[in-house]
């Protein structure tokens, strides 16, 4: 009798072994899987399939590049700054050619966003992303190259989640989607002797439309978005910078208020759209803060922001 019921609690205990077993080998990968996508979605914070997404970085032969992927055209759009073009690097830093802002970011601790506050300085490109390795590979399509920018980034500013994003968006572009513009060849910027008594380039005047076009904002240009810029900065040129950033991404600076210098004040940014305000407070690193203004977007600027600007 207690060999039977011995046998009956073995049996049991084998199905129920069993029936564990089945659960493990289906819903561990189930689990993985959700663990993933999860992942995935934490960490993809600018990618949203309907913006435009730029990232600079710098090329192998020292020139400076920016790719805007446009997802509502399906477009990949590469411009290339040749590395003798003379720049105000930002924060600044002094008067160097772009080649060398990279190591100099790296030199004065300040990484690699040194190179896309610049170009966004001085080209008004509204671009904060960056990526050290294979960028280039996203207006090339290169696959080999797009898989090493999503894994093997080596520095960037870029979560995975919008490097796989954009990675996958690149790689599926047809040729006819993904042009070059080499502002070396145009008429944008000039071969001239700079300060340090070499032949190089600078920058023909005020930047064209027919660049700046490319980094327009979908939803700040839809909104036509009212922008008041209170400047406490007590230096000259950086409010009318910052305006001329934001027109180019489709704003409309209706107002400029001059205030006292504030020395302890960086830079916050409030208004009605959510949406706008995070994309405005990246691209300059400013606080969000809630506030009641009369127009759509008001950015405040301090003798902090422009030490950095």
């Amino acid at each position: 009798m207690k060999s039977a019921r011995r046998r009956a609690f073995i049996e049991r205990k084998r199905k129920k072994g069993k029936f564990f077993g089945i659960l493990v080998k289906v819903f561990t990968p189930v689990f993985l899987i959700l663990a993933i996508f999860v992942f995935i979605r934490i960490s993809t914070r600018y990618w949203n399939g309907h913006d435009k997404v730029s990232v600079a970085f710098r090329e192998a032969n020292g020139d400076a590049a920016i790719t805007v992927m446009d997802p509502k055209l399906d477009e990949v759009t590469t411009f290339t700054i040749p590395g003798d073009t003379q720049v105000e690097v930002a924060r600044n830093f002094g008067t160097f050619r772009i080649k060398n802002v990279w190591q100099l970011g790296i030199d004065q601790k300040a990484g690699g966003s040194l190179l896309p506050e610049t170009i966004r300085n001085n080209f008004l490109f509204p671009v904060f992303l960056w990526s050290e390795s294979s960028a280039e590979s996203l207006g090339t399509g290169n696959m080999g190259g797009i898989l090493h920018f999503i894994f093997l980034p080596k520095t960037t500013n870029i979560p995975f989640g919008d490097r796989l994003s954009m990675g996958v968006f690149a790689f599926r572009i047809q040729d006819l989607g993904r042009s070059e513009i080499d502002l070396g060849q145009s008429q944008f910027v000039t071969k001239e002797t700079l300060n340090d008594g070499q032949i190089g380039y600078v920058i023909n005047g005020p930047i064209s439309q027919r660049l700046t076009v490319y980094f327009s904002d979908n939803d700040i240009a839809d909104e036509n978005l009212r922008v008041n810029i209170v400047d406490a900065t007590g230096a000259p040129g950086v409010s009318d910078n910052v305006g001329e950033i934001l027109e180019v991404m489709g704003g409309k600076v209706v107002s400029v208020d001059k205030k006292l210098s504030a020395e302890n004040s960086d830079c916050s940014v409030t208004g009605n759209n959510s949406e706008i305000i995070r994309k405005v407070s990246d691209l300059f690193s400013c606080r969000v803060v809630k506030g009641q203004t009369d127009f759509d977007l008001e950015i405040q600027l301090g003798q902090k922001f422009a030490a950095r600007f």
